[in-house]
Parts: structure tokens; sequence; C-alpha cells
């Protein structure tokens, strides 16, 4: 050790503590999620269908979104602390167990077939009115869920698709759902997948020893087939990832199909998951998104309801979100069970209301 460094180590001492402790602060991520308010985004900007060109929209309709950071750091979590609008909650469930570049394919995934959702649904209710649009759609069995033990788990992403697998006495196995009755026999199996590239491969998965389960989740999806489909329609770009816009994305294809402008001049935002049914599924964040919808002005905001007994029902929570940061949800805040009670809705607001039982 030279003589310049004798002669300063023991300041750097002194240093050295306090400087890995703000290291540690500004850059170490812990199991936590932070949600913020974020905005809306018109539908219109982001999906485009290629009819009624001439048509006069004299609304807007747009989906909610709300900022979300997965695993902030020390930093980003106790500055999200001086905000009431702010929410933090601990990671859990399989969340806790995927990395952030996982939970953002999920989310992209999500959002992809959200948006098919969207146009199967919005087609098929404009069609009853229309016999020209026509709507061509496809099965799809994809990875949607991966268990720490799953063999293989690097090799199978999300979003590949499944093609069937090699069961016992070499039955071949094309549905998902009939997995588990043909491989009792053995503990290892042969699976075929497709990736996004149109590879096909197979890998062997083994049961976990302790949960006798291969550790893969799979779903299936309805799709629509664009060569296929009138009228034609286009997407852009967009880093909102998940499924929470589904419900605004149908209303907001239909009107781009029908003549009649469903708007009738309001702001109109929402949230909530579209189901190929036609039913409301549950979203999460929804008191950022009401404190969003209120600091954008929206005329209407539509959120999913079920039921008044369950405590996490978002449209009970939008009531607790009003009533904790003081704003009155009067004729604004609209809840929905179906795409057909936002049509009613948007048809007679006042005999939707009458109709309306809690």
């Amino acid at each position: 050790m030279n003589e310049l460094t004798k002669a300063y180590w023991p300041y750097v001492r002194v240093l050295i503590i306090p400087y890995l402790f703000f290291a540690f602060v500004l850059f170490y991520p812990i199991g936590y999620y932070l949600d913020t308010p974020g905005g809306i985004t018109e539908v219109e900007s982001i999906i485009d269908v290629d009819y009624n060109q001439d048509k006069d929209i004299s609304g807007t309709i747009s989906s909610t979104y709300i900022v979300s950071i997965t695993r902030p750091t020390f930093f980003q979590f106790m500055i999200g602390q001086f905000s009431d609008y702010n929410n933090a909650n601990i990671l859990t469930g399989s969340s806790a167990n995927y990395t952030n570049d996982e939970i953002a394919q999920i989310s992209y995934l999500d959002k992809e077939t959200s948006v098919n959702a969207a146009v199967i649904l919005a087609y098929q209710e404009a069609q009853k009115d229309n016999p020209e649009i026509f709507i061509d759609t496809y099965e799809k069995v994809m990875v949607f869920g991966k268990a720490k033990y799953m063999s293989f788990y690097d090799d199978i992403a999300f979003g590949d698709e499944f093609l069937y697998a090699i069961g016992d006495q070499d039955v071949i196995i094309d549905d998902f759902t009939l997995i588990s009755t043909y491989t009792t026999e053995k503990d290892s199996y042969e699976f075929f997948f497709k990736n996004d590239k149109g590879v096909e491969y197979s890998r062997i998965l083994t049961k976990d020893p302790e949960t006798e389960k291969f550790g893969l989740t799979l779903k299936l999806y309805y799709l629509v087939n664009k060569e296929n489909t009138y009228p034609k329609y286009s997407e852009k770009n967009s880093n909102i990832g998940g499924p929470s816009g589904g419900l605004l994305q149908t209303l907001a294809i239909y009107n781009m199909l029908v003549e009649e402008d469903i708007t009738r001049g309001k702001k109109i935002a929402g949230t909530g998951t579209i189901n190929y049914d036609g039913t409301v599924g549950y979203i999460g964040g929804t008191e950022q998104k009401i404190i969003t919808a209120y600091i954008n002005k929206v005329d209407v905001f539509f959120i999913p309801y079920h039921d008044s007994n369950y405590y996490y029902d978002n449209y009970m929570e939008a009531l607790r979100a009003c009533e904790k940061h003081g704003i009155d949800p009067t004729g604004w805040l609209v809840p929905v069970r179906t795409f057909s009670d936002s049509l009613s809705y948007l048809a007679d607001p006042e005999g939707y209301w009458e109709g309306f039982v809690l």
C-alpha cells in the first residue's frame, strides 16, 4: 500500500458504508409491485377497421391503463409511499416466481389474445344486423404458465403452441384436457410444440415427484383468421400490456362496424377483460384506474360487477376508492356484467339504472 493510499484509506473506510447503503437503496429490487395512476388511450389509435370511413364519431372510447412497477427498488418503493394515489403489495403466487421479463411476456400474450377476443365478439355482434360482416376464427392451445420445476423450463416459451403429446400405449393426445388421463403409467412423456417462428420441436417432460404434475399450464384461445375476415382491420404496436382493455376494445371495434355512433358525443372509458361469451371479467389496479378516470374527466367509466358480497368485486372496490379519495361516482361510474350491458347503458342510461339491481 503506497503512501497516498495509506493517507486516504481511513476516509475510504468511512465513506464506503454509506456508499454501499445508497447503492442498495437505489438499485436493489424488492419482492413487491407498485401501482400508480396512468392514463387513457383511445382505442382507435391502436386498432383500425377499414369500414365506415365516412362515419362521423362525435365521442371517444378509451381503455384505461396504470403504471405498474414489478420489483421496484427500495428508492422507488419509498417514493411511491408519498402519494395516497399509489398502492404497493407483496408479489404472490406465480408472479413471485416469474422474472420481470417473463411477466412482460405473459402481459403481451394477454394483450394479443384479448384483442382477438374483442374483434371476434364485436364482429359477431355487428354481424347480427349486417350479414356483409364476416369473422373467421381458429383454435390454438398455448403455453400460459410454467412451474419452476418444469423440465426444459427455458426451452418452452410463453405463447408457444401445444401440438400434441405421446401418452400411454403411444396414444396421441391432441386434446390438452386429456393429458392427465393418458399419462398415468410413466413419469416422463414427450410433448410437441411450435414456437413463434413456426418451428416444431419436442421435449421430454417429467412429472414433479411431489405434485405429480408436469408444471405446464395450457390454455385454449380463439384467434382471428385475418385473411378470411371482412372488413379488414389492423393493429398498431403498443407498450401497454395485459387483457384489461378487452371490454373497451370491443366497444370501439363495434362502433367502427355499425352505422350509428354509440358514443353519442361522450368521453367513454373503462376497464374489464372480455370473454368469448360476452361476459366482462375482473381486473387489477381498480383504485388507480378510478383516479386516472377522474383526473381525465371521463363522462362514462365502465367497471366489472358481478357480486356485491364479494369484497374484491371491481365495482365495490371502485366505490370504496371513490369514498377514500372524495370522488363522487354519481352519473359516470357504471357497473356492467356483459358487453350487452354496456351497449344498453349507452343506448338508454336512465333505463339502465332503473333496471339495475345491486
